[in-house]
């Protein structure tokens, strides 16, 4: 029985539908001018905010990227120094250690041009730059001169 219901209701409900789509045909919804007018002023506002907003955006990235620019330009020439001083201390680095064995060769000759008990005499503490000096200025004053015999008679 239940199948006889449910056949019934199919066979009808086409019958039903038909009056039905004749009234569904597409009907024109009107829009009231001044509500229209309305609507289309908000949307062309809403627009030009939102098209300002954008060129601000890319304005700012675009500063942005131009900082970033200027930041990778002094990052590489704070770098370009930074060799150049590193090359530059290297040079003279080396040549500081080609002077430093000069000033060592003549502070060993002239420890051996002074006899041995007078090397105790020199300072142990002084560079030796410093040890070059104090024994030229020694040698001026004759601290280190040989005794010559004189003649008594």
């Amino acid at each position: 029985m239940a199948d006889e219901t449910q056949v019934q209701e199919a066979q009808q409900t086409p019958v039903e539908n038909t009056p039905v789509k004749a009234d569904l045909t597409p009907q024109e919804h009107l829009v009231p001018k001044s509500r229209f007018d309305e609507v289309n002023t908000k949307y062309k506002e809403v627009q030009g905010q939102l098209d300002q907003l954008l060129t601000e955006r890319e304005q700012q990235e675009k500063q942005a990227k131009e900082q970033q620019g200027k930041f990778e330009e002094l990052y590489k020439t704070t770098a370009d120094e930074l060799t150049k001083t590193q090359d530059g201390f290297k040079i003279v680095n080396g040549r500081v250690e080609q002077l430093e064995t000069v000033i060592n060769g003549l502070l060993e000759a002239k420890l051996e041009g002074i006899p041995k008990d007078f090397h105790d005499l020199v300072p142990g503490n002084l560079t030796p730059e410093a040890k070059l000096e104090w024994l030229a200025a020694a040698e001026k004053k004759g601290l280190f001169g040989s005794k010559q015999e004189q003649p008594v008679g």
